[in-house]
Parts: structure tokens; C-alpha cells; sequence
């Protein structure tokens, strides 16, 4: 783990507030799409970290309780300049939500990671996902070949909430307008899709949406388990630990099979 430091605060939108963190430890930080946020209680001033317990995990000392954890989508790392940017959506409750608002320079925050499975390469794209998921949609947008092509669905409450995003230009990208996650559902239903090419999907909103829309791709679509990867980024009514814990994040093998072919592909480098 590494602690790192509110370097600014940027409102992106009405509801997306980006939040600028660097310092000495972000040197030599990995690449990866994901990250863990390790937060201190709200008004903390004797900032204590975890540390690697006896049994290899994540240990308070002193049997102090263990400080909250969230995940998150990396949305820069820019290496140079010694900085990454965390965009978070002001829902208005949660831990992470409320520290996003208070945060101010010189804020310290806990980061774990960057870690996880990226895009693999395609001959088309889908990308699709609730307001949660528009960061992580923004980096694999700005990461996709210049001559890719597919299309992009994020789903935001109004037309306040988009963003202008840098995408190459054989992606369509569209904006829909609802607070129902059931209308990104439909658009991804109802997509024309190409024939006789590799294809490849990435998809994140809510759990119930995903897990439905998986099984779609894989039915009805026939997608192999490497071709798409869906993500519950959270559940209605539960916390995120809690969703971790009955349902793990309703990860299915299409996205460990993932992890597995990032792990072989670090190696083999």
C-alpha cells in the first residue's frame, strides 16, 4: 500500500468530482485499470496505516480497527508528472463518496494497486455502463487503437453529466439520459451487432443489469468467456463489503479468466 496526497479537486460535472493525488510514493506505481482506496475516518489526525499482518494480509497495528477499503477505477496515470486522477460520483452517501467531498490539498488517502484485467484487442467494441462506470469507459476510450471501431453507451441522470471524451474515431458514442439502469440494458439489446469479425465487450453498472447482461452476451451472442469482460460495480441496497461478501462483486470466470491471462502476460514479459 501506498500513501499518497490530494494534490487538487476538480468538479467535472454536477455529480463527477475528479480528485488529483501524488507525492514521493507514487514513484514506481503500476499500471492497471483498478485500485483500492484505503480511507482514514472522517476528522482523523493520528493517521495510522495497515501493514502486512503475519498471515500476508492487511493488518492494523496496535489492534486497531481496520480502515475502510473501496474500489475504485483509475482514470490517469500520468507517470511524468507523478500524479493519478480518481473520478468520483457525489451520490450523496457512502465513505468514499463522503471523503471525495471534503477532500482538500494535502489530504492523505491509502492506495492499493493499480491492478486487474484490461480490454483485449478486437475488430469491434462494445463498451457500456452506468454514471459509475464512465471513468473506467474514459481510460479504455483514450487507450483503444486509433483505427478501432465499435460503439460506447454511458448512461448518466441528464445531459449535465457528460463529459467530452477523447475516443478514437470509428467509436460511436452515445449518451443516454434516465436513472433507470434498465436503459442501458435495452440499448445494449437492441444494438446491431457485425457479423464475421472479433468481438470484444466490456460492461459495468449495476449487479443485477450486469449479471443479465452478461448471460445475454454469452447466450445469445455466443461470446467466449475471454471476449467480454462484465463488472457489478455495485448493488442496490448493499454496502460494497457487503456486496463483496454474498455475492463477490457477481463476478463471473469470464473475469478471473481474465486475471489469469494478465498474470501470463506479465510473466511472459
Amino acid at each position: 500500500m501506498r500513501v499518497l496526497e490530494v494534490l487538487r479537486v476538480q468538479d467535472i460535472t454536477p455529480l463527477m468530482r475528479r480528485v488529483t493525488l501524488g507525492g514521493a510514493e507514487i514513484d514506481g506505481i503500476p499500471e492497471g485499470p483498478n485500485l483500492k482506496l484505503v480511507i482514514q475516518p472522517p476528522g482523523a489526525t493520528d493517521l495510522v496505516w495497515p501493514v502486512r499482518g503475519a498471515d500476508g494480509k492487511p493488518a492494523m497495528p496496535d489492534g486497531r480497527p481496520m480502515l475502510t477499503t473501496r474500489t475504485y477505477s483509475l482514470r490517469r496515470l500520468d507517470r511524468a508528472a507523478g500524479e493519478l486522477d480518481v473520478d468520483f460520483v457525489l451520490h450523496g452517501h457512502g465513505i468514499a463518496c463522503k471523503w471525495a467531498q471534503d477532500a482538500r490539498p494535502g489530504d492523505r488517502i491509502g492506495i492499493g494497486g493499480p491492478g486487474g484485467p484490461e480490454v483485449r484487442e478486437a475488430d469491434w467494441y462494445l463498451l457500456a455502463g452506468d454514471q459509475t462506470a464512465l471513468p473506467a469507459i474514459s481510460r479504455i476510450l483514450e487507450q483503444l487503437p486509433p483505427h478501432a471501431k465499435g460503439v460506447a453507451l454511458i448512461q448518466v441522470p441528464n445531459r449535465s453529466e457528460e463529459q467530452p471524451l477523447d475516443h478514437p474515431p470509428g467509436i460511436s458514442l452515445h449518451w443516454l439520459h434516465s436513472d433507470d439502469g434498465h436503459v442501458f440494458e435495452d440499448a445494449v439489446r437492441s444494438l446491431a451487432w457485425p457479423s464475421d469479425v472479433k468481438v470484444y465487450v466490456w460492461m459495468a453498472g449495476e449487479s443485477t443489469i450486469v449479471r443479465s447482461l452478461r448471460s445475454y452476451v454469452r447466450e445469445e451472442k455466443k461470446l467466449g468467456k475471454k471476449d467480454f469482460l462484465a463488472i457489478g460495480y455495485w448493488r442496490k441496497g448493499l454496502s460494497e463489503p457487503e456486496y463483496h461478501e454474498k455475492f463477490d462483486h457477481d463476478r463471473g470466470e469470464d473475469f478471473y479468466e481474465a486475471i489469469r491471462h494478465e498474470l501470463e502476460h506479465s510473466h511472459d514479459q
